[in-house]
């Protein structure tokens, strides 16, 4: 009689505990290849994607890696999509559907040490400049400009921002181009504040979109309404003053 009371319990217990698991959201995982040591980005990025997502009724996974490691566990289909890259940006497997609204638009600029050096804003600024030009491994379209103004000899990569201000600073490159939002952070904080490190040009404003995999495709076009609703309501730039004054803190 206890063995069969026993059981009922547990048959009861089951049958209680289905209603919560069919309330847990279903969750989806981006990479992305802005990191923490990218400043307030990260953060800025983190409270938009996640609340985009609950408005959708889906949990949000963000896992950060290298550029290279991002793209690759997209096309593995190791995770759902991507979370931030250009608009031209070519997947490395047809497997991502790029989302039509862009989270936010964000500008190039070339920096440099040097105070002789001054460029022309834009590309074109780079045509037959003698330096040598560092950028950031990962961002396709940075190299691809690159390639069209300046010969490839004279450009190199280098894995994050920091180690690209860093080389600047001790005479391994003469122009850094990375991303503004990313470099004006850094150059605000203690290790590079005095560092004569300032921005010489403006290469281009361009937009950033998040890709997913084939198989959340009905998610596409409902995530595109909502980064839109976002936008027009201020929010994309509410949080942005939010992640700015957290990294402050």
């Amino acid at each position: 009689m206890q063995r069969r009371h026993f059981v009922t319990s547990l048959a009861l217990s089951a049958f209680i505990a289905r209603p919560a698991l069919a309330d847990t959201p279903p969750r989806i995982v981006l990479s992305t290849l802005v990191g923490t040591t990218d400043g307030f980005v990260a953060r800025w990025l983190d409270l938009i994607y996640t609340d985009a997502f609950q408005r959708l009724g889906v949990a949000l996974e963000i896992r950060a890696y290298p550029a290279a490691r991002a793209a690759a566990e997209a096309a593995a289909g190791k995770v759902d999509g991507e979370l931030c890259r250009s608009f031209d940006y070519v997947p490395a497997k047809a497997n991502l559907l790029r989302v039509d609204e862009p989270a936010f638009h964000a500008s190039i600029g070339a920096y440099a040490k040097r105070p002789e050096i001054h460029l022309k804003p834009g590309w074109r600024g780079l045509r037959d400049s003698p330096y040598r030009i560092e950028y950031r491994f990962g961002y396709a379209i940075i190299p691809r400009r690159l390639a069209t103004v300046i010969p490839a000899e004279q450009t190199s990569g280098t894995r994050d921002a920091v180690s690209g201000l860093r080389k600047l600073i001790i005479g391994r490159s003469d122009v850094y181009v990375d991303f503004v939002d990313i470099v004006d952070t850094l150059l605000a904080s203690p290790e590079f504040r005095n560092s004569g490190v300032h921005q010489v040009a403006v290469m281009e404003r361009s937009p950033f979109h998040t890709f997913l995999n084939k198989k959340h495709a009905e998610l596409v076009p409902r995530l595109s309404q909502v980064l839109k609703k976002m936008r027009d309501s201020g929010q994309i730039e509410r949080y942005r003053q939010q992640a700015l004054k957290e990294l402050s803190l």
